[in-house]
């Protein structure tokens, strides 16, 4: 019996030192005012906007977090009050504010001027569950979601996809999906084509899965999910995979995983979660190289929300805890430029013993902070990386990706097998984060290429460089 009490003792100061080595969550400066239904962006200059709220009254509302201040202040309100909108950084530098409840007006916010500009109003009316991606040639996609027929009161389930360009300050119908579809999800894939996955149809939840090709602007059926899902998360890995967790179907809560296998586009099962799990998030944590999985904890019932990391290696659960105080954790986080994770508002809650639950909206900001130091970071291979082009071989264009941990400049350069420049794709200084770049060789003939990146660290590193080359076919 000692020798037992003894291994539990053990393995859970292992499991102690395990969540130190993870990270923690700590509480900041408080937004200005209680928020529920609003959207939150990461700004060029690594600050964070948040607008709307629906916690009295819908309302126009917009507050800044400076991250050098650690404090946040009002900016000027939009011009149409927003709830459960999108907020999206374009290439331009600006911010698209997307529609919102029962609302198809969009604006931009610019973060030099503060000032917001209606733009084109989006061609579908929705009032939840859609979809927003960023496509590689920096135009929106919105898919999906659903609104309410107030003369029939029947939930009405949208195929409809519309596009954002920014060249035009214009939103135009793509085609539409093969299937009407609301809670899914969209993940851009490593050749700038469009994962969708699983969500709530007429027919209840789904496993049905399609992809859209933004250059044909075409869709295609793939094979299905192993489960179906609706309020499920998605991650793209850095092996070109994704992982889709948890999610719901006819009213079961899930904690199981599945992998969508690019090269052979089909879906397999791997570990579950320690959780069961809706409305989380996945955010990649290039500092240790592990996911986080954020929100969403339903069971059991009234009980604190948790988050946990997952591992995308041996894609295999590692560790579960509990949020600091019962604030709900969907869609009030985004993960900052030094890769650690901001949250904000949402609601409050409390379930008393023997009580009814109760809830009212926060205001209260936290910061998951991941323990390492600049040394760690520079030392981890994937502070910055380069990826092997998408496809390969190809004719005649294919996608180059690569990820920064840092504000960085970067040189992307083409060279034929003697060792000739071919063509420079990226000269330029940019913010962290993983960018993907076409390249398009159309003038060349069959052959071997090489494509080197050189970035020199600006922000941490101090001008730590870091350059790495890979070898690519064109096949005519």
């Amino acid at each position: 019996m000692r020798n037992i009490v003894i291994l539990i003792i053990l393995i859970s100061a292992s499991t102690m030192i395990n969540a130190q080595n993870y990270g923690s969550w700590t509480e900041i400066d408080s937004m200005n005012i209680a928020r529920v239904g609003h959207a939150m962006v990461v700004l060029p200059n690594g600050n964070i906007l948040v607008s709307g709220s629906e916690a009295d009254s819908i309302q126009s509302s917009a507050e800044i977090y400076d991250i050098s201040t650690g404090n946040w202040r009002y900016t000027n309100p939009m011009n149409v009050p927003r709830a459960y909108h999108n907020l999206v950084l374009l290439k331009t530098g600006k911010v698209l504010a997307i529609g919102g409840f029962r609302e198809r007006s969009c604006e931009l916010f610019d973060p030099v001027t503060e000032a917001w500009s209606m733009t084109d109003s989006i061609p579908t009316f929705r009032q939840s569950g859609q979809t927003v991606t960023k496509l590689i040639d920096g135009r929106i996609l919105v898919t999906g979601g659903m609104y309410v027929d107030t003369t029939t009161w029947n939930i009405v389930f949208l195929n409809k996809a519309d596009i954002y360009d920014l060249n035009t300050n214009k939103w135009t119908g793509a085609n539409p999906m093969y299937l009407s579809r609301y809670a899914h999800t969209a993940t851009l894939l490593n050749d700038g084509s469009v994962l969708i996955a699983g969500g709530s149809t007429e027919d209840f939840e789904t496993n049905e899965s399609e992809i859209y090709d933004p250059i044909l602007n075409q869709w295609e059926i793939i094979s299905n999910m192993n489960e179906k899902r609706s309020d499920h998360a998605a991650i793209l890995l850095d092996n070109g995979n994704v992982l889709i967790t948890g999610g719901q179907a006819n009213l079961i809560y899930k904690k199981s995983c599945e992998i969508y296998d690019v090269n052979t586009n089909q879906w397999k099962y791997i570990a579950d979660m320690l959780a069961y799990r809706i409305d989380h998030r996945i955010y990649y944590l290039s500092k240790i190289d592990k996911l986080l999985i954020l929100g969403g904890d339903v069971y059991p019932p009234g009980t604190e929300d948790t988050w946990e990391i997952f591992d995308p290696a041996s894609l295999f659960p590692l560790y579960k805890e509990s949020f600091p105080i019962n604030q709900f954790l969907t869609y009030n986080n985004v993960q900052l430029t030094n890769r650690n994770i901001f949250l904000a508002g949402n609601e409050e809650y409390e379930v008393p013993p023997g009580g009814l639950p109760y809830r009212w909206p926060s205001k209260k900001s936290w910061i998951f902070d991941v323990v390492t130091d600049v040394t760690e970071k520079l030392n981890n291979p994937n502070y910055f990386k380069l990826y092997q082009n998408h496809p390969n071989p190809f004719n005649p264009t294919t996608t180059i990706s690569y990820s920064l941990q840092e504000y960085s400049h970067v040189l992307l350069k083409i060279y034929d097998v003697l060792g000739n420049e071919i063509e420079t794709l990226v000269n330029t200084k940019q913010t962290s984060g993983k960018y993907n770049i076409t390249f398009v060789a159309s003038n060349l003939s069959s052959g071997i290429y090489y494509y080197r990146l050189t970035v020199d660290g600006i922000s941490l590193s101090k001008g730590k460089r870091f350059q790495k080359t890979k070898k690519m076919v064109l096949i005519r």
